[in-house]
């Protein structure tokens, strides 16, 4: 079967001529037109597919960067939380530091002006000038005003440069102007005065030149501390001597003013105020009110007993 198709295939191909071979060409040009368009159609239908298959993995590859885009905004956001709150707890550490740095100023500017203040020699109170010769004291009394003070109405009287000379105190003196306002000079302070014997009856001289009284407080220990008689001394130059008594006996004495002296102490300032009484020295005794009432009376028959006048005087409380 295979030959005889050969071999008509041949005789249509030289008999029928021309025409026969139009009507296979036209069927092959037509045949072939339509294969050409649909390979084209095909050609474009499959770039149009490409594309579609090629946008979706850049929908998909957008869409995956899209989630992590949102993360490292999360990330950056979850930084930037990390961050404030790792500043935060270092400005909350700074503030505190801030605080302590701040009270070390405070504290160093007062002691640089506690260090830097110039001594207190002479001050005001009541109306009167007031001497202050140095802070040695034979007694530690529990009334005492410097207890626990660093000042003494705004004064302040302990002496960090030690003791004056009379030639500070006078040129202190000059600093108040016109001297004769005051009622009279008081040799007080945060100290007893009479460790200043010579100093303080040379100032006497400077104030009574200056028409002023002279006044001198004192523990009545001066005889005890200068070991002689400092009454003499004190004839002349002091117009009044007020004396510390504090208590009636040697017994109540001693446990409140703890003088250096010992139970010596309570007789030697007994002496004391009858020496002056002899040598015509004006004086007195003073005790303050918180002792009780029955001290006060037992005081000044005491006081009575030695022809001494009894001053009451109140407790400061708050300087």
């Amino acid at each position: 079967m295979e030959e005889n198709k050969n071999v008509n295939g041949q005789q249509n191909t030289a008999g029928e001529g021309a025409s026969g071979g139009r009507k296979r060409r036209k069927r092959h040009r037509g045949g072939g037109h339509s294969q050409q368009n649909q390979q084209q159609s095909q050609q474009k239908q499959q770039p149009q597919q490409n594309n579609k298959q090629n946008d979706k993995p850049q929908n998909a590859q957008k869409q995956q960067n899209q989630p992590n885009q949102g993360n490292n905004q999360g990330n950056k956001k979850q930084k930037n939380k990390g961050q404030n709150q790792q500043q935060q707890p270092k400005q909350n550490q700074q503030q505190p530091k801030q605080n302590q740095n701040k009270n070390q100023q405070n504290n160093a500017n007062k002691v640089n002006k506690e260090e830097n203040r110039k001594d207190t020699y002479l001050y005001t109170l009541d109306g009167n000038l007031y001497v202050n010769l140095t802070n040695k004291c034979s007694n530690g009394c529990d009334f005492c005003v410097r207890n626990e003070r660093s000042s003494y109405y705004g004064n302040y009287l302990w002496l960090k440069n030690g003791d004056p000379t009379v030639e500070k105190v006078i040129a202190a003196a000059n600093g108040f102007g016109d001297l004769t306002r005051f009622k009279e000079v008081v040799f007080c302070g945060f100290g007893e005065p009479t460790y200043k014997v010579a100093e303080m009856v040379a100032l006497c001289d400077f104030f009574h030149e200056k028409g002023l009284k002279t006044r001198l407080n004192t523990n009545g220990q001066g005889n005890l501390i200068n070991k002689r008689d400092i009454v003499p001394d004190l004839k002349g130059k002091i117009d009044f001597v007020n004396i510390s008594l504090n208590a009636s006996c040697v017994e109540k004495y001693q446990p409140i003013c703890r003088s250096q002296f010992g139970e010596a102490g309570f007789a030697g300032l007994i002496e004391f105020a009858k020496i002056c009484r002899k040598e015509g020295v004006d004086c007195r005794f003073s005790i303050v009110d918180c002792i009780g009432e029955d001290e006060v009376e037992a005081c000044r028959r005491l006081a009575e007993s030695v022809r001494i006048p009894l001053y009451v005087r109140k407790y400061i409380t708050d300087s």
